[in-house]
């Protein structure tokens, strides 16, 4: 799904630019959205003619265009991470700004830009398309509703308010599962994800041995719990992984290495690593009918 972006995620009033905390708001809200956008490849964001001139050629600039101690720095990397991301849309059939609930004016940008915005959404609607609408820092979470006198259907965008809520947008076993066992910064990345989501970080390094990637790759089944139950154990002390009923993690004497559950019964799954100081080497995924093989 594409998104458009609230106009005050990119356009900020010289009074709330020349307010320290405003400013550096404004912009760490931007591109962490923008970031986020494109390390993951999330979506794409619409766009048009009108909008574009008024945020690059547009007599009357953004603040961070014209204040000269930002701009050399800032510039190069906004238009990149955007560039990176937009899609164009023609309104060839001339649409005018189109009705928006409630109402998006404010004291961030001037009317034109509004103006212009709600002709992207007329846009839209006429394509009957939903998209996310990525909100401006200061914008709470709420339902808008576009509308117009000429269409009878309504769109009601998806509220993106924070940029780590653009995680919940990746489907990590389509994006990030890995296809060969060189995939190893894939496994990496879906972690990552898991670990911004939940704001936790893991406490041991970790690596994936290649017969464990061999395992993943034939993988049809509970990948979603496979990654969560990775996640869960790089984040808990052997204590705690022992005492966790859904882990169940517990020592294997005989071949001198650890396993933890992934799924319960019917269906046990199992991984088995090697725990080295404050390394974890994840060895073999032992799936349904498997799991004690490993015994």
């Amino acid at each position: 799904m594409k998104t458009v972006f609230e106009p005050s995620c990119l356009f900020i009033s010289e009074v709330k630019w020349e307010n320290e905390i405003k400013r550096d708001e404004f912009l760490e809200h931007l591109l962490d959205n923008l970031s986020n956008i494109n390390n993951h490849e999330i979506t794409e964001v619409y766009w048009t003619d009108k909008l574009e001139e008024l945020l690059w050629d547009y007599p009357q600039l953004p603040p961070w265009r014209q204040d000269k101690d930002w701009s050399n720095s800032i510039i190069p990397v906004i238009y990149n991470l955007f560039r990176n991301t937009q899609e164009f849309l023609q309104n060839t059939k001339n649409l005018p700004a189109c009705l928006v609930q409630p109402d998006l004016t404010n004291d961030s940008f001037r009317e034109i830009i509004l103006n212009s915005f709600l002709e992207l959404m007329h846009i839209l609607i006429d394509k009957n398309e939903n998209v996310y609408m990525c909100l401006g820092v200061d914008k709470i979470k709420q339902e808008y509703t576009f509308l117009c006198n000429c269409h009878s259907c309504l769109l009601n965008p998806i509220m993106i308010e924070k940029s780590v809520d653009w995680l919940e947008c990746i489907d990590l076993t389509a994006t990030y599962w890995p296809t060969s066992v060189d995939d190893i910064d894939k496994i990496s990345k879906a972690l990552d994800v898991l670990f911004e989501k939940n704001n936790i970080k893991p406490i041991y390094e970790y690596e994936f041995s290649k017969t464990f990637l061999k395992d993943l790759i034939n993988v049809k089944n509970h990948k979603k719990d496979i990654l969560h139950s990775i996640a869960k154990r790089l984040t808990l002390t052997k204590q705690q992984a022992a005492k966790d009923n859904a882990l169940q993690d517990e020592y294997i004497k005989q071949k001198k290495e650890y396993r933890f559950r992934v799924t319960q019964r019917p269906y046990s799954t199992r991984i088995h690593y090697k725990s080295i100081g404050k390394k974890i080497i994840f060895l073999k995924y032992y799936d349904e009918g498997e799991h004690d093989n490993g015994l």
